[in-house]
């Protein structure tokens, strides 16, 4: 069974709050990414994520990324992920 484009959301907000906190970091604006996906919103969750993590610079893997555009092409919503700071982009890996 496919995860949802909800349930990738989540995901990949969890991981980043986890790394986040990891550093002394609260980023309260991925608060309001699952908010709204709670609230059937997950179009602008996925716009507002791709903003948080440029603003914030928050490092994204590249399988975090290649999930979000999987979420994205299933909302029809794909366009806002060439946004993203290409820098903030690093391989998978638990060293950064």
């Amino acid at each position: 069974m496919k995860s949802s484009a909800d349930d990738i959301i989540r995901a990949v907000v969890d991981a980043l709050e986890q790394r986040a906190s990891a550093r002394g970091e609260t980023v309260r604006a991925l608060g309001s990414v699952r908010d709204l996906v709670a609230n059937d919103e997950a179009e602008i969750a996925v716009d507002y994520l791709i903003n948080t993590v440029n603003a914030f610079r928050l490092a994204l893997r590249q399988d975090e990324y290649d999930r979000l555009v999987s979420a994205a092409v299933r909302l029809d919503y794909a366009d806002c992920l060439t946004d993203i700071d290409r820098q903030l982009l690093v391989p998978h890996s638990d060293d950064f």
